[in-house]
């Protein structure tokens, strides 16, 4: 992508209105920022280009070079243009070495977690769930939901690490606890099947309506088959507690 001069900056600047921004639009200043070499600038013309115009190629331009600065986010969305082959082509190399800087030295966990599923699918790479495991647990002790979900589920069938019952039930427990519905259709299916914890229909039956109330795919098949299990009472119980739950944005729950 052509760099602007002083001059044409001048000229956008009087065509653009401060509140540009807001309307889908760049400002002179961040421009002019961007152009003196300002990071974040870089970005945020990076992120007009790509998801406003839709000018993918202008927009792995400014990627790379607020990446090249060391703009993590920038770094990680670069990685997905070269992993994709967006607005570039395809290279799973330059996408790994982007993720990797991202993750290594910014500590991003969704880079952290992105590249887990590089080494869950073998994306590039020979696939190691050893290795996916490593990124997957780091993304999830900085608190990513959709990580803590599988390190949860990896833990109860012993994937990419010795099995552990108890783990998992703290991973899962985490993920449910950020609404995340996997997280809370899992649980369920820990509860009932007695998998690391004292078996509970009525605990099982709870997780399973909230995660149905996430639109878990078979959570409301579970749900019909544990309500003919349950009595009227503990089934009222559990219901209430559900709209407790949803109520407190899942401050209450359990």
């Amino acid at each position: 992508m052509k760099q602007l001069g002083e001059f044409c900056l001048l000229i956008l600047g009087s065509l653009l209105a401060a509140s540009a921004m807001a309307q889908g639009e760049l400002s002179a200043d961040i421009l002019q920022e961007a152009q003196a070499g300002q990071a974040q600038a870089q970005y945020e013309v990076a992120l007009h280009y790509d998801a406003v115009q839709a000018d993918y190629p202008a927009a792995v331009s400014w990627y790379q070079r607020a990446a090249e600065q060391g703009h993590v986010q920038a770094q990680f969305n670069l990685a997905q243009f070269y992993r994709l082959g967006e607005g570039v082509e395809q290279n799973s190399e330059l996408a790994l070495s982007w993720l990797l800087q991202a993750a290594e030295v910014g500590n991003d966990p969704q880079a952290q977690f992105m590249l887990g599923d590089i080494y869950r699918y073998g994306e590039g790479v020979v696939a190691n769930r050893f290795e996916a495991f490593r990124w997957y647990i780091l993304a999830a002790e900085q608190t990513l939901p959709e990580a803590e979900y599988i390190i949860g589920l990896w833990l109860a069938e012993g994937i990419g690490a010795p099995e552990d019952d108890a783990a998992a039930l703290r991973w899962l427990r985490k993920a449910a606890a950020q609404g995340h519905a996997g997280g809370m259709f899992a649980l369920a299916g820990m509860y009932e099947n007695a998998q690391g914890i004292a078996p509970d229909l009525a605990l099982a039956y709870y997780w399973y309506a909230l995660a149905a109330q996430g639109d878990y795919p078979q959570a409301g098949a579970e749900l019909d088959r544990l309500a003919g299990l349950l009595d009227a009472q503990t089934l009222q119980l559990q219901q209430q507690r559900v709209a407790d739950c949803i109520n407190t944005g899942f401050q209450a729950c359990e």
